[in-house]
């Protein structure tokens, strides 16, 4: 009777645990491949990305079957597709729809504007933050975000993070703007990618933006991802940051926002007002 009862638990222990590797390409309606789509079960801190040629692949466990798969990816309509049907139907290729584009409201700024820094311009030694995401079974990112507090028309020119034990020559970056909603980053309101690649040293580094004709008149968040070059790399440098403050984070493609009080993360950006 024990060994019956022994193989049924394991039975169940197998099945509870197994887990989905889905792999796929997603690709614009023209057959171009899209790079570094966010894919993941929302609020469930599993994802991953894309990559430069549009592939992906993602490890679930069966306990999720029955969840929608996100891919959501700036310009393009998000695609929501059942995991289960991903697995029946076999699909591979992912095709996202291009959104029609809303012209923006045009903001007025003054011809006598001057330069201003807002944000987190300092760091201390004893704080960390670190690139990877909580998901190490997959090809994912960490994004972290900072809230800038405009109250009149403003030119985003570029954005400071610092960075420390840095162990590669260049990285590539994503930046993304959002609004907010209950104090946290909500939806982006940017219109295209911004993918910065760039040498990077200890110290602080410079995005610049100005090419990306970034104006907003209120409250936004500006995040940072890093794009990994590859599963299971090695760190490629820490995030500083700065005691006190909030710290604002997800730890995977379209996951949960947390955050803490006690530290904030070194970045700031320049506006022109």
């Amino acid at each position: 009777m024990k060994k019956v009862l022994l193989a049924i638990c394991l039975l169940f222990s197998n099945f509870t645990f197994s887990q989905i590797r889905i792999n796929g390409n997603v690709k614009s309606e023209a057959n171009s491949p899209l790079q570094y789509v966010n894919i993941g079960i929302k609020n469930k801190n599993i994802g991953t990305i894309s990559d430069e040629k549009g592939n992906f692949s993602i490890t679930i466990d069966n306990t999720r079957i029955n969840e929608l798969l996100t891919f959501s990816y700036l310009g393009f309509e998000e695609k929501n597709l059942k995991v289960e049907e991903l697995i029946k139907l076999k699909i591979q290729e992912i095709i996202l729809k291009e959104k029609t584009t809303v012209l923006e409201e045009v903001l007025i700024i003054s011809t006598r504007a001057t330069e201003i820094k807002i944000g987190t311009k300092s760091y201390s030694s004893i704080v960390a933050g670190y690139v990877r995401a909580n998901n190490d079974k997959n090809n994912d990112i960490r994004e972290f975000a900072k809230k800038i507090k405009l109250k009149k028309p403003s030119i985003l020119l570029d954005v400071n993070i610092n960075l420390f034990n840095v162990k590669t020559d260049t990285a590539s970056f994503r930046v993304n703007i959002y609004n907010i909603k209950n104090d946290l980053p909500n939806e982006k309101i940017t219109t295209e990618n911004i993918i910065v690649k760039k040498k990077v040293e200890n110290g602080w580094n410079k995005f610049d933006l100005q090419n990306f004709n970034l104006k907003y008149n209120v409250p936004i968040f500006i995040t940072i991802e890093y794009l990994p070059k590859k599963l299971d790399e090695e760190e490629p440098f820490r995030y500083s940051g700065q005691l006190f403050g909030e710290s604002i984070t997800r730890s995977s493609s379209l996951g949960i926002w947390n955050s803490k009080s006690g530290l904030t993360m070194a970045m700031y950006v320049t506006v022109k007002q």
